[in-house]
């Protein structure tokens, strides 16, 4: 999730946003091994030991929802709850592995601006991408950050995505409260995927939003919080009727 997200919440919690090895400002790796969900989890895992915290909210979109529901698979004892926005615990689409073997000459050759354009036509479409470009400064700065990877970095990155199998099954060992968000025009995870993690995970909650794509808590933001604060009131980890 990103800052402004949570930021009504600020009053009420204490939020952490790390980035990820092979994400924004963290270390880069060569190795696609080196770029699991369990190599990701040992270094968050990590992070919150050197700050004294045993146990927390977990909670992302995309890659880092999958990450925070497969850390209360494996780490159940530091995971208080799990909020999941379009985290699929799914192998990548057959159509979307083609995808990638198609575009990855354009990592392959450097042009890492290519491949995220092409990305994000994808994942958000053409209109999205062209708003973000419309917002020079932050289209640039995310570039700029894709650049800190080597070419063979950012291919194990890719290529780890790229890779992954299907461990739905392994989500219905989570014991913990779990909010999954999904946008209703997303495609993967589609909302029927979404509904089979909710299904999957004992007592878990499903918020669809509609018209919501991949990452529903940028284009509709204040429903997405909504339903954070409600799962959190539910749950007890914010007291009833709060407000920022």
């Amino acid at each position: 999730m990103m800052v402004p997200d949570l930021e009504p919440f600020f009053p009420e919690i204490h939020a952490l946003f790390p980035d990820v090895r092979g994400h924004g400002l963290s270390q880069k790796f060569e190795r696609v091994e080196d770029y699991t969900y369990a190599r990701k989890a040992e270094d968050v895992l990590l992070w919150l030991d050197a700050m004294g915290v045993r146990s927390a909210v977990w909670g992302g979109a995309s890659m880092g929802g999958a990450l925070s529901l497969w850390n209360a698979v494996h780490a159940p004892e530091r995971v208080r709850a799990v909020i999941s926005i379009s985290g699929p615990p799914y192998a990548p689409r057959e159509s979307n592995v083609r995808w990638w073997m198609e575009h990855r000459p354009l990592v392959e050759a450097g042009r890492f601006e290519d491949y995220f354009d092409a990305n994000i036509r994808l994942r958000i479409g053409e209109d999205a991408l062209a708003r973000l470009k419309a917002k020079a400064e932050r289209y640039r700065e995310t570039i700029d950050r894709l650049r800190l990877h080597s070419v063979p970095s950012f291919l194990a990155l890719l290529d780890e995505t790229y890779r992954r199998t299907d461990w739905l099954a392994d989500c219905a060992r989570i014991r913990c409260p779990v909010l999954v968000i999904a946008g209703s025009e997303d495609q993967f995870p589609s909302v029927e995927q979404s509904r089979r993690v909710a299904e999957t995970v004992p007592g878990a909650r499903l918020h669809v939003v509609q018209g919501g794509g991949h990452f529903p808590n940028r284009t509709h933001r204040a429903e997405v919080q909504q339903a954070i604060r409600s799962f959190l009131e539910g749950v007890m980890i914010l007291p009833q009727g709060a407000r920022a």
